[in-house]
């Protein structure tokens, strides 16, 4: 009794674990029991990591790759990192698949899920849609400074406008509500902090007439 028992949880990245549980075995099960489970301890010094600490360690597809004695491994197991927010499953998984409606996009905003995604899109400029997932209606715009994307969606969510006419229109009419039930959000085209920005604004420009949005959307010009 008394040993301590540390559990991770492989992820999709064959080399990569996150730290789940940390417990101290108080009893355990007498053989042919019942029950066949240890009484074990939580310890509650290492919570603060559970689903927020990632390890490498090469395990291979050995027999034993998933119970082990981690004394052996200490040396070959370096943090990678500590996520800002508890692991969720869920990872930025590229570009040109970024489609998420406001109410999860303020939570990756908030820091409470996918910490990666709100990294990536500081890190890139670029053209996006608003659409009003109601009406049908969309909002075509660009993102050329610094903090890119996300610095301009970072904007909607605090705004729910983002100073655009029609949009505040649409604000002062229904509220915040309406954007936080109705809005999503969707990356068209991305481009790297140094491209130039005007080509991102004739990019703009494209889509506004492609999808005829200043008819029949939220642009004004």
């Amino acid at each position: 009794m008394g040993d301590w028992v540390f559990s991770f949880m492989r992820l999709y990245r064959q080399d990569e674990w996150l730290f789940v549980s940390a417990a101290e075995i108080i009893e355990m099960p007498e053989r042919g029991a019942e029950n066949g489970y240890a009484t074990v301890k939580v310890l509650d010094q290492y919570a603060p990591l559970f689903g927020r600490l990632i390890i490498n360690l090469h395990r291979g597809n050995k027999f034993s790759l998933y119970v082990f004695n981690l004394d052996s491994y200490l040396n070959e197991a370096p943090v990678k990192e500590i996520l800002p927010a508890l692991y969720t499953g869920e990872a930025f998984d590229g570009y040109d698949r970024v489609r998420l409606p406001y109410a999860k996009l303020d939570r990756i905003f908030r820091r409470e899920i996918m910490s990666s995604y709100h990294d990536a899109l500081e890190s890139v400029t670029g053209v996006y849609c608003l659409t009003d997932t109601r009406t049908g209606k969309l909002y075509i715009g660009s993102a050329t400074g610094e903090g890119g994307v996300a610095a301009r969606w970072g904007s909607y969510l605090d705004s729910k406008h983002g100073g655009n006419k029609k949009l505040r229109e649409l604000y002062d009419r229904e509220g915040e509500g309406y954007f936080r039930e109705n809005f999503e959000f969707t990356l068209l085209e991305y481009f790297g902090m140094s491209y130039d920005p005007q080509k991102v604004l004739e990019r703009e420009q494209w889509w506004k007439d492609c999808l005829d949005t200043r008819a029949h959307g939220y642009n004004d010009n």
